[in-house]
């Protein structure tokens, strides 16, 4: 008698413990999705910085490059076209962060100077920034909407005229 009320009581105690209840998991589900709800807004904020800083790494790299040009052979590499990877320059990073893109400009920008930059399209990849003049200090970057310019020089120039130099 008393070992088929054991029995009776484990197999009560199994059956209670068999599984979560639709409450209990809809709450534990309620829970995840909070916390969810709470981490990837920072995630996606770490990432979008972490893009910029390995942008800014990238045209530092580029914009140092285009400084050893200049005292290698005296001159900037023309401008050229958006995306375009010009002549002078030997490491074009091939992956830029946001699938963007990097432009290398080199303009008069009128009263007898020229200016040369690097622009980095941010994760519009269109460009918010405006030409012909200039937008960043040698050495300092700007933000122009979600696009960065890195300013490499400002020297003088034969022609008081702005527009890009080919």
């Amino acid at each position: 008698m008393i070992a088929a009320l054991l029995r009776l009581e484990a197999q009560r105690q199994r059956r209670d413990n068999a599984g979560l209840t639709l409450i209990e998991l809809i709450i534990v589900v309620f829970i995840l999705g909070v916390l969810a709800a709470i981490a990837y807004p920072a995630y996606a904020s770490m990432t979008r910085r972490a893009n910029y800083a390995e942008a800014k790494q990238q045209m530092g790299s580029l914009g140092k490059e285009l400084q050893l040009h200049y005292v290698e052979y005296s001159t900037y590499p023309p401008d050229v076209n958006a995306n375009t990877k010009p002549a002078a320059i030997v490491n074009w990073p091939t992956k830029v962060p946001f699938n963007s893109m990097y432009d290398y400009d080199h303009w008069r920008i009128g009263d007898g100077q020229c200016y040369v930059q690097i622009g980095f399209w941010g994760e519009s990849g269109q460009r918010a920034y405006p030409v012909h003049r200039l937008n960043s200090h040698p050495y300092g970057f700007e933000e122009f909407g979600d696009n960065l310019v890195l300013g490499v020089a400002v020297y003088p120039c034969q022609s008081a005229d702005a527009g890009p130099i080919r």
